[in-house]
């Protein structure tokens, strides 16, 4: 649903920019642009960091190994 709404909302403005003079259109556009790109990447960096929570880390993989090691014995 909000998908459809982001559609319609940047269609509409997306017809007030052309109206504008170019300037102010082209401030308009480019600080809509910067803005969508900044919150990609704090999206992405939030989803790296829920990862990097959620996999084992090196001390424990190794441990593990150590562990398989031993119960061959």
């Amino acid at each position: 649903m909000y998908l459809f709404l982001f559609i319609i909302l940047f269609t509409i403005i997306g017809y007030l920019l052309i109206w504008l003079p170019p300037a102010i259109g082209g401030g308009i556009a480019f600080g809509i642009f910067i803005g969508l790109l900044s919150r990609g990447v704090y999206y992405l960096y939030n989803i790296n960091k829920r990862i990097s929570k959620a996999l084992p880390t090196e001390k424990e993989l190794e441990l593990e190994d150590f562990m398989k090691e031993i119960k061959k014995y």
